[in-house]
């Protein structure tokens, strides 16, 4: 009796092992699945800021500190050295997005703006060799006498002395004169 007292025992033993195992298990597995939902599910929504006409780099910041990835269409035309602004971004700006997920965004150069010196009674020489130092040439050349600025030098200009001009339309239409009258 004492031989059949220890088996059951030891079968009783068991059983709890196993049942005791098997719980942890499932609570293990259930723990598991949450923190799996968590991860994937339960992702928290951002809106999608405002990144259009940002340089590159301050784009993908600015994303990036709101929760979101930055993906470039047609990259194929970043060139060494230049500057990058963004023109177009999808979804757009104030959208609601899952945390992690991607804007999409679309790049041209950016133009570097020039500020255009003052050219007024220079020579057309002196002018045009200032205004290539800084990126610029000189437009459309117009003659008029004037009653006070001497034959061949400059009277007027546009766009006026302080304004901004960008290399791709860097060109700076001038007034001549042609003498005193």
């Amino acid at each position: 009796m004492g031989n059949l007292a220890a088996k059951s025992i030891n079968v009783f033993f068991r059983f709890f092992l196993i049942i005791f195992f098997s719980i942890g298990a499932i609570l293990l597995g259930g723990y598991a699945a949450f923190l799996a939902y968590q991860t994937i599910f339960a992702v928290p929504n951002v809106r999608v800021p405002a990144v259009l006409e940002l340089e590159l780099d301050a784009a993908r910041q600015e994303l990036y500190k709101t929760g979101l990835k930055m993906a470039v269409i047609d990259d194929n035309i970043f060139q060494e050295g230049e500057r990058y602004i963004v023109i177009k971004q999808r979804p757009p700006a104030g959208t609601e997005l899952k945390k992690n997920r991607t804007v999409e965004v679309e790049i041209r150069a950016a133009q570097t703006f020039q500020q255009i010196p003052d050219l007024v009674g220079k020579s057309i020489e002196e002018a045009g060799e200032l205004l290539s130092q800084l990126g610029l040439e000189i437009g459309d050349i117009a003659y008029t006498q004037h009653q006070k600025i001497a034959e061949g030098r400059i009277i007027a200009q546009e766009p006026p002395a302080g304004g901004q001009r960008s290399s791709a339309e860097g060109k700076v239409n001038i007034l001549i004169s042609k003498g005193l009258y």
